[in-house]
């Protein structure tokens, strides 16, 4: 007999290799090192920096047809996984370099970083990555938000209750909670989008962080690589190198504790204790020992990875302070910590809208709990306040003694003896019937008289649909037309190289 896992006999469907991925974390595997992930994007910048450098005659025709020729040798190695970075050599940077060196000759391959340093080729590479992995939550946001739409139309009418301090609070809707968190996410987009305006900008060309004597055309680069435009300030990106990280690090963070508070909020109400919303099996883990267990382990590690994402924020943070004009080689561990934040915190997106795709949702035992505990006993006060002038204070004093003689009674809700009782201990002549008391405290009557924009009355959750589907046609407009920026300039490079005879 062979045993592949310790749990799994009560489960109809395994977690995915994805998910087990998500889960495992580094128990069986190892990260790349991070400059591996480096390698495109410092040979996109060599190969622009060259086109530059021959645009503008400081690197002969012949010069530059031999790097780039050199550059695309590297880039065919690397897409065959045949490329591997050399420790020794410190760098991407130096990897690539004395790769052209030995392959084309110092003569030529030694022109490779005339006009340059490798503080802003650092700092070039990093935004191209972080660019990408940008737009990568942007569009994981946008899937994720889809899925909370739709799951949030089908349960616009699922009554259930809304909690305050983890105790039963009022009525609302299971579709409107879940609007809630596409509310929350959207936000985070915006976020993401901000940081495009901040730092979508073209470093190349700070060399050191001072500039230097070649007379490099900055704006060309810039169009290029797809950028808005170069950095205002040579010194700036350098010396900040830190900040393009922070900024998508913060992002995420906030994006993570939305994710984890939507996780928290699962796993509770998936417990036998509130027993609303059931989990698939791929997102569960069994016991080494307890054959019943059914662990919510994907939205665990959800939680797991916001707090680590909490303390990469704080580190970015750290590193940013008290630095000195110019380079500091105290920002090159950010290159560490924001390529292993991405890793861990990217996949949680699509692993949430697989947990919401596949989700159970107990429908009978919502209704059920939004008619006990006194859940509607606000919206019982409200009535009395609108219906018969009675103060809102002097209303709740009422209701919390009926709500008192009603859990004596052994009642789940305000009962007619009950509030009759408090009304006349108050001495507060208002005429009350025993059908108005139970019609107050019905879930659809209260929701039909919970009337504001943004509550969970269906007509109200409509219209938040309509917004947030006309927000999200609008985000991915905006993601459209940034890849087809950067493809622009990149179709535009590929032209020029071939000029070249590259």
């Amino acid at each position: 007999m062979r045993v592949e896992k310790l749990w799994g006999g009560r489960f109809e469907e395994m977690p995915s290799q994805e998910i087990v991925d998500f889960l495992s974390g580094r128990d069986m595997k190892e990260n790349p090192p991070v400059d591996q992930r480096l390698i495109s994007y410092d040979l996109w910048g060599s190969r622009v920096h060259v086109l530059m450098l021959c645009r503008q005659g400081i690197l002969t025709k012949q010069d530059g047809r031999r790097i780039l020729r050199g550059l695309k040798a590297v880039e065919t190695l690397y897409r065959k996984g045949k490329f591997r970075l050399i420790p020794s050599r410190e760098d991407v940077h130096t990897n690539i370099e004395s790769f052209l060196i030995q392959k084309i000759g110092m003569e030529s391959g030694g022109k490779v970083h005339t006009g340059r340093s490798r503080n802003d080729q650092i700092v070039l590479d990093m935004r191209l990555y972080l660019r990408d992995q940008v737009l990568g939550f942007i569009e994981g946001l946008i899937g994720l938000i889809e899925v909370l739409l739709k799951r949030g139309e089908e349960h616009r009418l699922t009554v259930m209750p809304g909690y305050t301090h983890y105790q039963r609070a009022m009525i609302t809707t299971f579709g409107h909670l879940l609007l809630s968190f596409a509310e929350a996410l959207e936000r985070d987009i915006q976020r993401f989008i901000h940081w495009f305006h901040l730092f979508n900008k073209n470093p190349l060309g700070a060399a050191a962080g001072y500039g230097t004597s070649f007379n490099l055309d900055r704006e060309l680069t810039s169009q290029l690589f797809g950028f808005d435009g170069p950095t205002e300030n040579v010194t700036d990106p350098i010396t900040q190198r830190w900040e393009p990280e922070a900024e998508a690090a913060y992002a995420a963070a906030v994006m993570m504790d939305h994710l984890s508070t939507m996780a928290q909020t699962l796993i509770l109400l998936s417990t036998g204790e509130f027993n609303m919303v059931r989990l698939h099996d791929r997102h569960c883990s069994g016991s080494s020992i307890m054959p019943q267990k059914r662990n919510p382990d994907s939205l665990e590690v959800i939680k797991a990875k916001t707090s680590f994402a909490h303390g990469m924020v704080t580190s970015f943070l750290s590193t940013g302070k008290a630095l000195f004009m110019g380079y500091n080689r105290d920002t090159q561990w950010t290159k560490y910590w924001i390529v292993d934040l991405v890793e861990e915190t990217q996949p949680a997106l699509s692993v949430m809208a697989d947990v919401l795709q596949f989700l159970e949702v107990n429908k009978v035992q919502m209704a059920k709990q939004a008619q006990s505990e006194f859940v509607g006993a606000t919206s019982l006060m409200e009535w009395m306040v609108r219906s018969h002038g009675i103060p809102l204070r002097k209303a709740k004093i009422v209701m919390e003694k009926a709500v008192k003689y009603s859990e004596a009674e052994g009642a789940k809700e305000v009962s007619f003896k009950s509030l009759k009782k408090a009304v006349q201990e108050m001495k507060i002549p208002v005429p009350i019937t025993q059908q108005s008391v139970e019609k107050m405290q019905q879930p659809y009557e209260i929701l039909a008289r919970t009337r504001s924009v943004g509550t969970p009355l269906e007509k109200r959750v409509r219209e938040h649909l309509a917004s947030l589907r006309g927000r999200i046609k609008e985000d991915k407009h905006w993601c459209t037309r940034q890849r087809k920026s950067i493809e622009k300039g990149k179709s535009l490079a590929f032209r020029m190289e071939s000029a070249v005879g590259g």
